[in-house]
């Protein structure tokens, strides 16, 4: 059946209909094929179609007071999505699924906790207040994540294409869903993504309050708890089991980076994890989760128990933590790496006034000078991967390079004497500085709080290179295991000096 004007997901990213019964482009793309957009009246509305606008919404505004007290699962049958025009709610969703495609493809693998399918299959259900919150919060993430507004081809795909819209239709669902007196799953991950979106755009304290919020939820639900697990499918189990250590890994990487303490405080007698579902999404994950819980076994033991004199005990279990495969998602090993050296360095930092430091770069982490080396090693680990891919970490990884560059600007300021003779010499450790924080500093938008005070260390070491000087590595000519030539990183370097990074 042909049609006489074009379907909404068409209209919506002035794409070509067919206006077939469902058109072509929905049918490959999985989309609902709907026509039930109302068609303005063409030429200038005037100022009554504003007000008798104004009028309708106000008298189709949801009531103020929502219905509360829902077991867990249970769902409110006479809730719907809070938009309440069809053809704005359609256009929301088919945004939503461009995203859920995105996230199966290249982010599953960092928050292996949404099935897909079966969220896809709720979506169609209208009435489905949970599943429009969680469909909506990850899709603000994704968006976040993958910067998409600069990256789409076509700029006028999807016109009105906004993560905050997205996270402001979750946050309603949820107040709609009355998720703080009926604590799911659902309401679980939807706190989590809009954690990730809010921590993306710099607000912090937000943030913090979301991630709290997911935590709690799982708590009142005893994800923390063994006996949570008990009876239930291994599939199912092993579903919960990532989502509450997805909470304990992004929680304990939170609080350390703004010095607050973790009240997620996981039972040591959990099942174990596996990645016998999806090896080559798990396996990263899992590695992530084996660094995080060494590193948060090592930070309470210097904080409870003051054994910092265990630092190199403590260092050597983190670096004999397995690598990632080669063939694990390039957005997962270079955080996996970038991490592994930041929790080098704030161990570091954590025992620094509580043990003897030597002058002997040797010593490694017992050795004054060990942020030159694990700037050093973090160097040499992001010029090998697509700029994009690093940006794309957001925050967290901006405040852990951040991190390095200052407690590299420390030591360099302790050696104001040292006056490194660059044409004779390997790469210097002002050369990492400078390229450490040029990277940070050409980011577009960034919200990183760590940048004053970086830059005020910068100005106690003496700044030599202007940043413009220092070409950066971009996504078009870089790639693992490829050969630097024009965005050589240290293509300023004098002579000689590119020799250390060969081995790293």
């Amino acid at each position: 059946m042909i049609r006489t004007r074009a379907c909404d997901a068409c209209a919506l990213r002035k794409a070509k209909c067919d206006r077939r019964s469902p058109c072509r482009r929905c049918s490959a793309q999985g989309l609902c094929c709907t026509l039930r957009r109302k068609l303005s009246k063409p030429g200038p509305k005037g100022p009554w179609a504003r007000k008798k606008l104004a009028s309708t919404k106000l008298q189709n505004a949801p009531p103020k007071n929502s219905p509360v007290g829902f077991a867990e699962g249970d769902q409110p049958e006479n809730l719907g999505p809070p938009t309440q025009d069809k053809s704005n709610q359609d256009a929301v969703l088919a945004q939503v699924q461009h995203f859920l495609r995105i996230y199966k493809q290249d982010l599953y693998s960092l928050w292996p906790v949404v099935d897909i399918q079966k969220l896809r299959t709720r979506l169609r259900n209208h009435s489905d207040v949970a599943a429009y919150a969680v469909g909506t919060a990850l899709g603000a993430a994704v968006l976040d994540r993958l910067h998409l507004l600069q990256a789409l081809n076509d700029p006028d795909e999807y016109p009105e294409l906004d993560s905050q819209r997205l996270a402001s239709e979750s946050e309603t669902a949820r107040m709609k869903g009355a998720y703080q007196e009926s604590p799911s799953l659902d309401m679980i991950l939807s706190s989590f993504f809009l954690h990730i979106h809010s921590a993306n755009r710099g607000q912090i304290f937000k943030a913090t309050l979301l991630l709290r919020e997911a935590i709690t939820m799982a708590q009142l639900l005893g994800l923390d708890q063994a006996g949570h697990y008990a009876g239930r499918s291994a599939t199912e189990a092993q579903d919960r089991l990532r989502i509450i250590w997805l909470l304990h890994i992004t929680e304990r990487g939170h609080a350390t980076r703004f010095d607050l303490p973790c009240i997620l405080h996981l039972d040591s007698r959990l099942p174990a994890l596996h990645a016998d579902e999806n090896p080559f999404d798990l396996l990263p994950f899992l590695g992530m989760v084996q660094l995080f819980q060494t590193f948060g076994t090592a930070i309470n033991s210097f904080e409870l128990h003051d054994e910092c004199h265990l630092l190199p005990a403590m260092d050597m279990q983190i670096q004999q933590i397995p690598q990632l495969l080669d063939h694990s998602p390039d957005s997962q090993l270079v955080d996996f790496l970038v991490t592994k050296q930041w929790m080098r360095l704030i161990l570091w930092r954590r025992a620094m006034f509580h043990v003897e430091l030597s002058l002997n770069m040797a010593a490694e982490s017992r050795s004054v000078f060990f942020p030159e080396q694990l700037a050093e090693k973090v160097v040499a680990h992001i010029s090998t991967f697509p700029r994009g891919v690093v940006e794309s970490h957001g925050l967290g990884m901006q405040m852990k390079l951040a991190d390095i560059a200052i407690s590299l600007a420390d030591v360099l300021s302790c050696r104001s004497g040292d006056s490194e003779p660059h044409e004779y010499m390997r790469v210097g450790s002002r050369e990492l500085l400078h390229y450490l924080a040029a990277f940070l500093t050409s980011i577009p938008n960034s919200v990183n709080p760590r940048l004053g005070l970086l830059q005020e260390k910068l100005v106690r070491t003496g700044w030599v290179l202007p940043l413009a000087r220092l070409v950066l590595p971009t996504g078009e000519s870089l790639g693992r295991g490829t050969e630097h030539k024009t965005a050589d990183p240290l293509r300023h370097v004098p002579r000689g000096s590119r020799e250390p990074f060969a081995n790293l």
